[in-house]
């Protein structure tokens, strides 16, 4: 048995829902799956042990204050939800719950050009993306550009082969396996490996695609995404174009911009015309959104950008007709003479990969703190451990 003291202070900020992890000793994460207590509330706190670190939520934590815990690596973790990760391989998807209420399902068809997170919902049960191509004919909703699918991953110029479109001749995401599927008390997540095709089916990279899901609120629902990119056999270019976005939303069609939805950034701009094309730390889409009873709430998704991505803060391809993307590629189309090619080439024996954090939460960007939960992505509780 091991018992180890853990100190976490807020810092100048404060915190709500912050994921905070801690790396164990050897001897205590092979294998821990103890309780973690709040030394000062006498409390459980759920956590989990992944990979040698132990996570947790913290749900609160004023500006300024410190949290004593304590870990025991034979204790009893806290009751709670959990979030399940149904693999239903049959039927190429894998539904996600948090607690007793449905978030998302992934779905990996391989006759459809790539995979796609569908349904995606917000607080409330409220449907944040459109409907759209996946099911048709839904009443007030649009049909424009088949191939925003809820929320993607997609680029439209892979050596020269369009894997955005679903047009004829469009490239291809071909699911290949599964590395871990797993549920937990503070996440769940998979891990899964495509190959990037060109329009005849010929390989041309190696994607690792990692969907981590936390067990926070409903009325603040977190999704972290990792993209990792390899090429297969030689350089592989990814072109100037803003028709792409390696993390990719398209929102309800009555949380559209032109509709009586928000769309808002980082540096404060308001609307397509000052977020389109505009490097910025994060993004948000807000507005009134129905859910499956046809009640509805206003409620946002913001993408958080990771300040260690390639071009941080990355340009946005947002328009008011309901799409964002983070897209660091399309510099011709969004730069307007500043910068003209946006081009880059991954070598062969290099790997190039992309973090976001996608935020589903109440109300607009202002009173969704979504400023204040970017910070805690980017820069989360400090975290000391003693034995």
């Amino acid at each position: 048995m091991a018992t180890i003291e853990i100190n976490v202070d807020a810092g100048p900020h404060d915190r709500r829902h912050a994921v905070v992890s801690v790396a164990l000793p050897d001897d205590v994460a092979a294998g821990a799956k103890g309780g973690l207590i709040n030394t000062g509330t006498g409390k459980a706190i759920a956590s989990q042990v992944y990979d040698g670190q132990l996570y947790f939520v913290m749900d609160r934590l004023a500006a300024g204050e410190r949290a004593a815990l304590r870990y025991d690596s034979a204790g009893k973790s806290g009751r709670g939800s959990r979030v399940v990760l149904n693999h239903q391989e049959g039927a190429q998807r894998i539904e996600i719950r948090v607690g007793r209420k449905a978030f998302a399902t992934y779905c990996y068809d391989p006759a459809v050009a790539r995979p796609y997170f569908y349904p995606f919902l917000g607080p409330g049960g409220a449907q944040l993306t459109r409907a759209y191509p996946m099911i048709e004919h839904v009443a007030g909703e649009t049909d424009d550009h088949k191939h925003h699918r809820s929320v993607w991953v997609a680029h439209g110029d892979v050596n020269g082969t369009d894997n955005w479109m679903e047009e004829e001749d469009h490239a291809w995401q071909a699911h290949q396996e599964f590395g871990a599927v797993i549920s937990g008390a503070v996440f769940g997540q998979f891990q899964q490996r495509l190959i990037w095709q060109d329009r005849d089916r010929q390989p041309i990279m190696e994607e690792w695609r990692t969907a981590r899901v936390l067990n926070t609120p409903d009325a603040a629902r977190l999704m972290d995404l990792e993209v990792a990119l390899r090429p297969l056999s030689g350089d592989v270019r990814l072109g100037d174009t803003k028709e792409g976005g390696v993390c990719s939303v398209r929102v309800a069609t009555t949380m559209d911009g032109d509709k009586g939805g928000q769309i808002e950034n980082s540096v404060g701009g308001i609307g397509e015309a000052e977020t389109w094309g505009k490097p910025a730390h994060w993004c948000d889409y807000s507005g009134p959104a129905a859910d499956a009873d046809g009640q509805m709430h206003h409620v946002g998704i913001a993408i958080f950008d990771h300040p260690f991505n390639f071009r941080h803060p990355t340009p946005w391809h947002v328009r008011n007709y309901g799409l964002m993307t983070a897209n660091p590629f399309g510099h011709s189309a969004f730069q307007s003479g500043w910068l003209t090619e946006g081009s880059h080439t991954i070598a062969a024996d290099e790997t190039l990969t992309f973090r976001y954090r996608l935020y589903c939460h109440k109300f607009d960007a202002g009173k969704g703190r979504v400023g204040d939960r970017y910070h805690d992505y980017v820069h989360p509780p400090t975290v000391s451990i003693s034995g």
